[in-house]
């Protein structure tokens, strides 16, 4: 079993931003239709995607596919901005409820992954 206050430390340590190469390859995987989340039943923890109108959502995923209250970047430019000053502490949740702390987060290792 995880050590979930260890595994806290570590992602809370994790304080260095994406920069802008690794959401610039985000972003254009994203619009190619792809989508950054797991999909299984239930809470799938936090993902992204872009839509058909090449907006950027952001949020926590259900069952897969449900998007529930996404935050939205109208443009890549906007949504590049924001993902590059992020880092896998911010995106944490670890100012949420214990159950989405760390569970399914976006970290560097889930963005470098998505954009082999």
């Amino acid at each position: 079993m995880i050590n979930s206050e260890h595994f806290s430390y570590d992602l809370e340590s994790d304080t260095e931003p994406f920069g802008y190469e690794i959401a610039s390859l985000v972003a254009d995987k994203l619009k190619t239709g792809q989508i950054l989340g797991y999909g299984h039943r239930d809470y799938c923890g936090m993902g992204m995607k872009a839509d058909e109108n090449q907006r950027f959502l952001y949020g926590e995923i259900y069952d897969g596919i449900d998007f529930s209250n996404p935050r939205i970047f109208e443009t890549k430019d906007v949504f590049v901005e924001w993902l590059a000053a992020q880092s896998t502490a911010s995106l944490a949740r670890l100012d949420d409820e214990e159950f989405f702390q760390g569970n399914q987060i976006i970290s560097r290792k889930r963005l470098l992954d998505f954009i082999k």
